[in-house]
């Protein structure tokens, strides 16, 4: 996790911002929704995982990452997918049917096999990195 706080961090110190971990009361409302809509219990521990380091990412040079107690990140789960951050037009969303972390965009799922990832902390980093 720390090679995701050392391309993060830069990010945030740009904008004045610290990375923080999120309250346990949100780790909790995440997990017991996660629980609750039948996310596996991998992607609900990888996700956790991230969430006890930075509790989101909040529209940096236009970077999201949805805090762990949002409930948009459950809006697509009837499609099997978990919203998890954007940047612009890129989504970062995790996918049943890939069984993978994505980046893609409104169409797709994901752009290619390369924007697949089975770690979410790649994912995270893919997507900070997309303009590099």
């Amino acid at each position: 996790m720390q090679h995701v706080i050392n391309v993060l961090e830069p990010i945030f110190q740009e904008h004045g911002c610290r990375v923080k971990s999120a309250p346990e009361e949100s780790l909790t409302i995440f997990k017991l929704r996660a629980h609750g809509h039948g996310v596996p219990d991998e992607v609900t521990k990888q996700l956790t995982s991230f969430y006890l380091q930075v509790a989101e990412v909040p529209c940096l040079d236009s970077f999201v990452v949805h805090g762990c107690d949002e409930i948009i990140i459950f809006e697509w789960w009837q499609d099997g997918e978990l919203w998890l951050g954007t940047r612009d037009y890129y989504i970062l969303r995790w996918s049943s049917e890939k069984a993978r972390f994505c980046i893609g965009d409104a169409n797709n799922v994901s752009f290619s096999n390369e924007e697949e990832f089975i770690m979410f902390s790649d994912a995270v980093v893919a997507l900070a990195n997309v303009y590099s």
